[in-house]
């Protein structure tokens, strides 16, 4: 393969947050120690396997993995060296804002990051409590400042719709990210899952029930859907008047500080995942590894394959992750890709939701209008087969 974008999950917490449905575990996992090693194993089995492309963006999330000691950086930079020709474009870590200390930031450069992720989440006391987060307001800010003056560029997650959240407690959030003058904001909605998970398995305590108990409380003091459609606009407008561009749904930037690993995604392009519930997309494929931190653990150990996505629909999600984008989809060359079949039944869809306002198709180009980004849903659920 000519080059690769490469998804590593380090699935250790401090704390878990309880609306988080990613694969996470506690940071003193007796597991830990193994599953880095069987992580470094899958690293250099796949680099074999793909014949050591070159990594052309690198993404480290989790979990947190600004949690990780200095030599666990080490080890596992080294891993990636020795598998890959490690020279991306860009290279990110995930951070929590009050894990990233000087020794282990100074760890993460030496691997080759770029850009540093932080999880804010909200600048507010209350926000943080009802996300039950365990970082503190002002952590945010010297996280920011530490990595700024290392030359990175900074990403800043805000969740909104949280229970209690009003207009002005987000007006008051975004006027924090943007004060901090970072390159990149990513504003998703509080979405809570009431399904089993997986990677529940990898907690001690009550388990699955305790988890569904808060978030059926937290989804019912959540603001109403008018509210959260309010809330996304007021993003829309103060990102803009901050100088961000809305270039996907989720997610502004200041010119040229794109995220280029999440443009992968969007673009249906290519990328390996390694780790506990971790996903890939290789050859038109799409696969996973366990969310379970045991059951990774024994896959890799008997040298098992990931899990492929037989009910996957390539053309559809394609179609879907390209709406995402300002740029929309560019139905000529996804009718070249995928055949004039798949094409027409995507103009079909889009032709369904068109008269509701919710997508715009001027000639060959179909983008969701502003309407469309808050009904997104509405038109993905039609594109996909």
């Amino acid at each position: 393969m000519s080059g690769i974008s490469i998804y590593v999950h380090v699935p250790f917490c401090a704390a878990r947050c309880p609306y988080c449905d990613f694969a996470t575990a506690p940071a003193t996992s007796r597991l830990r120690a193994r599953y880095l090693a069987a992580l470094v194993d899958e690293i250099a089995r796949e680099g074999v396997r793909l014949g050591r492309p070159r990594v052309r963006t690198l993404y480290v999330g989790g979990g947190t993995p600004s949690l990780l000691e200095p030599e666990e950086i080490a080890s596992l930079g080294a891993a990636l060296r020795l598998a890959f020709e490690l020279r991306p474009r860009e290279a990110t870590v995930e951070a929590n804002p009050a894990t990233l200390d000087r020794a282990r930031l100074k760890a993460w450069i030496a691997l080759g990051i770029t850009r540093a992720s932080i999880g804010a989440q909200s600048f507010s006391p209350e926000g943080l409590r009802a996300l039950g987060r365990t970082h503190q307001p002002e952590d945010t800010a010297v996280a920011v400042a530490a990595i700024r003056e290392e030359g990175l560029d900074v990403n800043l997650d805000l969740i909104f719709g949280w229970p209690g959240q009003s207009e002005a407690a987000w007006r008051r959030d975004l006027a924090s990210a943007v004060a901090l003058g970072v390159d990149h904001v990513s504003c998703y909605p509080l979405e809570l899952r009431l399904d089993p998970e997986e990677s529940v398995a990898n907690w001690p305590g009550g388990g699955w029930e305790v988890l569904r108990s808060w978030r059926s409380r937290a989804a019912a003091a959540q603001p109403d859907d008018a509210t959260i459609a309010r809330l996304y606009r007021i993003a829309e407008r103060e990102l803009a008047r901050a100088g961000y561009r809305h270039y996907e749904i989720a997610n502004w930037s200041h010119p040229k500080k794109n995220s280029l690993h999440n443009l992968v995604y969007w673009r249906d392009g290519e990328w390996l995942g390694v780790g506990a519930g971790a996903h890939s997309h290789l050859g038109g494929i799409r696969s996973a590894n366990p969310a379970s931190l045991a059951t990774y653990l024994a896959r890799i150990a008997a040298c098992e394959p990931r899990d492929v996505d037989g009910e996957a629909d390539p053309a559809g999600e394609a179609a879907m992750l390209a709406l995402r984008l300002d740029r929309g989809l560019d139905l000529r060359r996804y009718a070249s890709r995928f055949g004039a079949v798949a094409a027409e039944r995507v103009r079909s869809a889009l032709a369904e939701v068109a008269p509701a306002g919710l997508v715009a198709v001027r000639g060959d180009r179909a983008r969701l209008t502003a309407r469309g980004r808050l009904l997104a849903n509405e038109v993905f659920v039609r594109v996909l087969a």
